[in-house]
């Protein structure tokens, strides 16, 4: 029924997207843009902003190829196929699943644009699927001995690691079937099973791994599943993941130390709209036109984001002083430029032309500022990792962008860590503190539950959960603290180091626990639990580093004063007093 189906649709999308239709042209552009430009790119050659920063590499739709079909290698995909890559997406790489996010109508919208990068490929649903029946029950046993006669250790590896002798001949290197099979698909088991059986059936499109179908009976197919399930253990259940908190690989870093990124720029390839806003460094731009279009102070001052200043600003005071302006983000060469469906009062003025892009809803428009290249890695993570911590979070797969969190409604207060409201919106806390005779454990848990990337997301600030017992007075309670840090805690010696990496990814939890024996628990009636936040204290151990060593009257005053400052955004996220339960 569902190939029939499928059928159907082919013939109703075919009646309005033609093989020659241009991917831009077609309604479900506006999803993809959104959804799928970031990693594949806007000519869908697998060169998106994105690229650099996930694993693996994304693929290019331009070649018509889907690794993971249901028809034999050599034969086109179908529909369905590219539906459940949509769905699904590819456990443990960087392609995340959108049935959460997408109606079966969108979904189609951007098969029918995967479709349109690959005209010259053959037709889809041209191919005969491999039909599978329903499985025999579990033979892993007799799957182990056909996997050793049929000799898949040579490509696989003794260890199934991906690693045999025959591997490092192959273009593509084979599966680790230790971990994770990427094959798109529903969760649970059984689904695994099949989604091995089936790229055992098929052979995988782009790799050395043949089509077996035909050449094995179908019983066999099953067993051999069977034994991939066993090596992959508790993995079929989806409990393990390659690609949160994901480190780039040693291969990565040399790469682009070799060939570097420009550190600051978007890093993708565009049609000119969207490369002229961060395609390299921001050019002078020379006289303003006659009719030079001024926002008020109050106005502009809401503007100020990254530390990306203007050219001129170089040579001018009076701009420099206004750090990030508007113009950082929103001019080109006098062409004022923005998101699509701008506000009436902002339309296009004679001499100040307006373009419209929608690069500017979506998070790759951060990338300059928020994420470092490669080669600034420190234990295998640039000091400013924003950006791929969202890729590998949950909010892509649901299509919530920064800006929806940190610009919502439009507005360009670009609220983060300094402000106690944005933070709490980020923080669930639960605390208990039981006495068990005369032994109490206080319990903290803090979990991630709003940001959709790391908590917090760079080096710069840091947050201590800590536990005092108090008595019945609110009196702490000598010698009966625990505290804990939650950040990225880097120094610098000539060169970057890490001594821990405590922050909270997307969705999980930190937990502070402490006992305390009979003496110092005998007053005791609750444990008081404290969150504190310091947004910058990175920067208060350098300016104190700074202030020991500078002479000069005049820049210690700057030192203090920047300590002062920073010293002075401290603030409580958070604080309640857990009752001690008896």
């Amino acid at each position: 029924m569902r190939r029939v189906a499928a059928v159907l649709l082919a013939l109703a999308i075919g009646a309005w997207a033609t093989p020659s239709a241009s991917p831009q042209t077609l309604r479900g552009w506006a999803i993809y843009e959104r959804l799928c430009l970031p990693c594949h790119g806007v000519r869908g050659d697998g060169r998106g902003p994105a690229a650099p920063y996930v694993w693996p590499q994304p693929r290019a739709l331009t070649r018509g190829e889907l690794k993971w079909r249901s028809t034999p290698v050599g034969q086109p995909p179908s529909d369905d196929d590219v539906r459940d890559t949509i769905l699904f997406g590819a456990p443990g790489t960087a392609m995340p699943g959108f049935a959460g996010t997408l109606s079966p109508a969108q979904q189609d919208d951007v098969a029918a644009v995967v479709r349109a990068f690959a005209p010259g490929a053959p037709a889809w649903n041209a191919g005969t699927p491999i039909e599978l029946g329903e499985p025999p029950p579990p033979d892993p046993v007799r799957g182990a001995a056909l996997w050793r006669d049929k000799g898949c250790p040579a490509c696989h590896g003794a260890a199934a690691d991906g690693h045999g002798p025959s591997s490092f001949a192959l273009r593509a290197p084979p599966y680790d079937l230790t971990t994770v099979l990427h094959r798109p698909r529903e969760p649970g088991p059984e689904a695994y099973r099949r989604a091995a059986a089936l790229s055992i059936a098929t052979g995988l499109t782009g790799t050395a791994m043949p089509s077996f179908a035909g050449t094995l009976p179908e019983a066999d197919l099953w067993a051999l599943a069977d034994h991939v399930a066993a090596i992959a253990g508790r993995d079929v259940l989806g409990l393990l993941t390659l690609q949160r908190g994901r480190a780039l690989s040693p291969a990565a870093i040399a790469a682009d130390r070799a060939a570097p990124l420009a550190a600051g720029a978007w890093p993708g390839l565009g049609d000119g709209d969207e490369v002229a806003v961060f395609g390299g460094p921001i050019a002078p731009q020379g006289a303003p036109p006659p009719s030079e279009y001024e926002l008020a102070p109050d106005d502009r001052a809401r503007c100020l984001r990254c530390h990306a200043p203007l050219a001129e600003q170089a040579g001018d005071p009076a701009l420099r002083s206004d750090g990030a302006s508007c113009a950082g983000c929103h001019v080109r060469g006098w062409v004022r430029r923005g998101p699509p469906a701008v506000a009436p009062s902002l339309l296009s003025a004679p001499g100040y032309p307006l373009v419209t892009t929608g690069l500017y809803e979506r998070s790759d428009f951060c990338l300059p500022c928020h994420q470092l290249p490669p080669r600034n890695a420190v234990a295998g993570r640039p000091l400013l990792d924003t950006y791929k911590e969202w890729l590998d979070g949950p909010y892509l797969p649901r299509g919530v962008q920064c800006q929806h969190c940190h610009m919502p409604n439009r507005e360009h207060a670009v609220l983060g860590v300094h402000d106690p409201a944005t933070f709490r919106q980020g923080i669930r806390l639960a605390t208990e503190a039981p006495r068990r005779g005369g032994t109490v454990t206080a319990v903290a848990a803090l979990t991630n539950i709003g940001a959709g990337h790391f908590l917090p997301t760079t080096p710069t600030p840091a947050a201590w959960l800590s536990i005092t017992l108090i008595d019945a007075r609110g009196r702490a309670i000598a010698g009966a603290t625990a505290r804990s840090r939650i950040g990225r805690d880097i120094w610098f010696d000539g060169d970057w180091h890490e001594r821990a990496d405590t922050r909270i990814p997307p969705g999980e939890t930190v937990t502070v626990a402490r006992t305390w024996t009979a003496g110092r628990t005998a007053e005791a009636t609750a444990a008081r639990v404290t969150l504190e936040v310091h947004p910058d204290e990175f920067y208060e151990r350098f300016y104190a580093a700074r202030l020991t060593g500078a002479r000069d009257p005049a820049q210690r005053a700057l030192y203090r004063q920047a300590l002062a400052r920073a010293t002075g955004s401290h603030y409580i996220a958070e604080q309640r007093d857990a009752p001690i339960a008896p």
